[in-house]
């Protein structure tokens, strides 16, 4: 039994007998003895956390019933010191939990705990969300996070109010962005001037001047209440709470970038967040991004962040972007731009005109989450339902300008490198190919075919004679793509018009690369059987031959293009004049891409 005693001394102390045991008792109370005086530094406070809140000393893990400021700040601390994912409060010294049966409160504004209190889950509330990764929390959860701890949350000097949140602002962060500070400045002129006090009566007590000016700065304090209506449908509360936490922290980064994050930086009038946002796009140009950046970069009219698009779909879209489902996405105007462009990159046309096929094959089926293969492409268009060839339907009437700007005297070519579909077929089903694709109920309408044809027939009686008026849209182009340290030497044998010849890349000890060209004769070993076996061999002493060099190299983050210009050489059987002349370039890195094109004019 606890002597009489303990309640005069516990009432001294203010401490709830509940929350004390006998172990924690002094030992007059226990014997009975005398109850020790309370000195007055036992009732001294003492403040505790970053929130400046004091404690009573000697008392940590409860509040005292006596203490009646602790007591408020706890109280007032559960009502808006909440945020909706935060379950506990946990302080330097003391914790005080929820309860299930306690009102949930919630601020109009996000309230965001400091970084340095330490947030415990104890149970789920249903207006809690559980703490996760930084993905889980809400916009405007992150940018309080941010601008609170740089501002050591101080009070904020306006509220703007933007797509349904209300966000905190402080001027020296406000001042930022050009939009903002515009705002600012015209709602506080439209702010409504306090009302002047009424005149005094007879029997009213006079008032000092002084203390009616701080009554009027009183009534003035609280931020500044401004509007922003935002009517681009691109600009999320993802990307508004990514550009106002720039203003706060300029390298801050986000999950993904947007068209939504240039558009909220032309909005708030932030031009180095705009600049930033262009820079970023161009270094994350890949498949899965290059026709939405495209897309903005048209829409608000950056020329660079174009340039750099089309020169990426140049490189890129035979051997990146047409193994990818994202091809789909690729807008007509676009494609037509890239293939009609000198400095496209393929390995030959037959992949030029496979991407084509491809993403027409796309644009009927827009749903598709993965490519198709080869065979469904060749069923696809070779059982089309109605009479009549693909192109001359009314489907197909606008796709017709694609097929024109491939250079299709190229495809049907003997190639070793693939450029024809002996690569893909055996040579007793090419003919049964080329009529499912190119014949009556394929692709292209007979008219087409009849001059392709019959340009091939007359091509050959004619030694190899090509009709070529423009080098840069007709020649037949040839690419290799070295991109392996061990490789010192690269090469690839090819065929036109019953003329082979060996296209080789060599690198010496310099840092030198060396591109050149040689005419295989027909019975070189570098020359398969079946090349002279099934297709025909010119056995012209001399042939004169018109071809270009075109390399494109990485260096760093920008790409360079070294092109060797038209030439013209007379290709003979024997050594010197099966070789061609050489083409050097030094101080390449790797990957290289590099594209023969090739043109036999009339003798």
């Amino acid at each position: 039994m606890l002597s009489p005693k303990y309640g005069l001394w516990l009432a001294s102390t203010g401490v709830s007998p509940l929350t004390l045991s006998t172990k924690r008792l002094p030992d007059c109370v226990k014997t009975g003895c005398k109850l020790p005086p309370v000195w007055s530094s036992a009732r001294k406070r003492r403040q505790v956390g970053h929130t400046n809140r004091f404690q009573l000393h000697g008392f940590t893990e409860v509040v005292a019933v006596s203490d009646l400021l602790g007591q408020a700040q706890v109280d007032r601390s559960m009502r808006t010191g909440m945020n909706a994912t935060l379950k506990s409060i946990r302080t330097a010294d003391f914790q005080v939990r929820g309860h299930d049966d306690a009102p949930c409160y919630e601020s109009t504004l996000p309230q965001i705990t400091s970084p340095q209190s330490s947030v415990v889950p104890t149970h789920s509330r249903p207006c809690s969300l559980s703490p996760g990764s930084p993905s889980a929390f809400k916009p405007e959860e992150k940018f309080y996070m941010v601008s609170r701890q740089t501002v050591n949350y101080s009070q904020p000097d306006a509220v703007l109010e933007c797509l349904g949140s209300q966000w905190e602002l402080h001027l020296p962060y406000l001042i930022k962005s050009s939009m903002l500070t515009n705002l600012y400045a015209t709602c506080r002129k439209q702010r409504l001037p306090y009302p002047p006090p009424e005149p005094a009566g007879p029997h009213s007590r006079p008032e000092s001047q002084p203390s009616q000016r701080k009554r009027n700065e009183r009534k003035a304090l609280g931020p500044l209440f401004m509007q922003l209506h935002v009517k681009d449908p691109s600009i999320t509360k993802e990307a508004l709470s990514f550009a106002l936490r720039t203003l706060y922290a300029p390298d801050t980064c986000p999950e993904q970038w947007t068209e939504g994050l240039l558009a909220a930086a032309i909005c708030l009038g932030l031009p180095p967040l705009f600049e930033r946002c262009l820079s970023e796009m161009q270094s994350r140009i890949r498949p899965s991004t290059v026709c939405e950046f495209h897309s903005v970069a048209s829409r608000y009219k950056e020329e660079s962040l174009v340039k750099e698009c089309e020169k990426w779909l140049e490189r890129h879209l035979v051997c990146e972007l047409s193994n990818s489902i994202y091809l789909k996405y690729l807008p007509l105007g676009l494609l037509l731009k890239t293939l009609q462009s000198p400095r496209v990159f393929t390995p030959s046309e037959y992949q030029m005109f496979r991407t084509v096929l491809y993403w027409v094959y796309l644009q009927f089926n827009i749903a598709l989450q993965v490519l198709p293969t080869h065979s469904h492409i060749i069923t696809f268009f070779s059982s089309w339902p109605r009479e009549g060839a693909f192109l001359e339907q009314p489907e197909g009437l606008r796709f017709s300008i694609l097929f024109h700007s491939l250079r299709l005297h190229g495809i049907t070519d003997f190639s070793l490198s693939g450029s024809v579909f002996l690569n893909y077929f055996s040579p007793a089903h090419s003919v049964q190919i080329l009529w499912a694709l190119f014949g009556c109920g394929g692709i292209f309408p007979q008219s087409w075919l009849l001059h392709l044809f019959s340009s091939h027939y007359y091509t050959i009686l004619k030694g190899g004679d090509m009709p070529v008026s423009n080098f840069s849209q007709q020649a037949v182009r040839f690419g290799m793509v070295i991109d392996g340290q061990e490789s010192q030497c690269c090469s690839q044998t090819v065929g036109l018009w019953g003329l082979y010849f060996i296209m080789s890349v060599a690198k010496t000890e310099s840092n030198t690369h060396i591109f050149s060209m040689q005419r295989l004769k027909p019975w070189d070993s570098e020359l398969p059987s079946c090349a002279w076996q099934r297709h025909p061999v010119s056995m012209m002493a001399e042939r004169l031959v018109r071809y270009q060099v075109l390399v494109q190299s990485q260096n760093g983050d920008q790409w360079k293009d070294f092109c060797s210009g038209p030439i013209h050489h007379e290709f003979g059987l024997n050594k010197p004049s099966c070789h061609s002349e050489v083409f050097k370039l030094s101080g390449l890195t790797l990957p290289i891409l590099v594209t023969f094109a090739l043109a036999l004019p009339p003798l």
